[in-house]
């Protein structure tokens, strides 16, 4: 009867550890493979968005500290490039580097001149273009980036992509882990980025013919806010995977056709009702 009893207690003993890691880490469907990201507490990445046009002269000096910081931070900054307002409404004979979300990312931002950028979609004391907007002139960029990535990070990101060359259909896994709990909503934004675009630029000597356009933002895959993600699962532990796809044109506005090659995946988490709020924190991996 001792034996039945201790067999009974390890059987019960192992259902609940099982039941119990279910409840705590439930992963959504996705896609098969190792879950990418860490599980281990991580700081924060900075995301960058570059507000900008090719018929603004000050732009160039924008991307130049775009590229600086992210060269000071390897992995750690996500440069997009939102082509929107006057600068990069389309215009004959200038290259158009417009998306469809441009214009509404622009408009929360509270930009008063070009280059402007935000730093998570934060808005930092002293350094904002106008009161209360997240919009910050070039030099603020690096300094509100580091603030950023001294905090940690209560979500870790993971993402991989395989393009289809005969579909052109890229497919997008990504992986979520909450290292701390989130009570407030939080959604997850997917983007598609093209580098390498060759194509005219203003700046302050006049006009360039050759510019090279980077981290050009083409597409959001997850819709202009991004998916919302339930808040049962923004939990400490919670594991989570998505899959997306997207079928890349083979150009864009009669640009260059898109080389996959030079095509990046942006992945960020926001934090707030309605998808608009302040970016967590971002990664991003290649395309292809």
């Amino acid at each position: 009867m001792k034996r039945i009893l201790l067999l009974l207690a390890a059987v019960t003993l192992v259902t609940y550890a099982c039941t119990k890691e279910e409840a705590v880490i439930p992963t959504d469907p996705g896609a098969d493979g190792p879950f990418l990201a860490s599980t281990s507490p991580a700081n924060k990445n900075a995301v960058l968005e570059d507000f900008t046009g090719v018929r603004c002269q000050f732009c160039p000096d924008g991307h130049d500290r775009a590229k600086a910081m992210e060269t000071a931070n390897p992995g750690k900054v996500v440069v997009i490039a939102v082509n929107a307002g006057q600068y990069a409404t389309p215009a004959s004979g200038w290259p158009n580097f417009t998306s469809d979300f441009g214009d509404a990312i622009r408009l929360q931002t509270n930009l008063t001149g070009y280059p402007a950028g935000t730093i998570n979609r934060r808005v930092f004391a002293g350094m904002s273009q106008s009161p209360g907007g997240t919009a910050m002139g070039r030099g603020n960029w690096s300094n509100a980036g580091s603030q950023v990535m001294a905090e940690a990070s209560p979500v870790n990101l993971g993402a991989s992509s395989t393009f289809d060359a005969a579909t052109r259909k890229v497919t997008v896994k990504v992986d979520m882990y909450y290292t701390a709990d989130e009570s407030v909503a939080n959604y997850l934004n997917v983007a598609f980025l093209e580098s390498g675009q060759v194509g005219k630029q203003s700046n302050t000597s006049g006009t360039v013919t050759d510019y090279v356009h980077n981290n050009i933002l083409r597409h959001l895959i997850t819709g202009q806010w991004g998916e919302a993600i339930e808040t049962t699962k923004t939990k400490t532990g919670t594991k989570i995977t998505k899959v997306y796809t997207y079928t890349v044109p083979a150009n864009y506005h009669d640009n260059a056709a898109t080389d996959i090659n030079k095509c990046d995946i942006a992945v960020f988490v926001t934090r707030g009702a309605g998808g608009t709020g302040e970016i967590l924190t971002g990664i991003k991996v290649k395309a292809k």
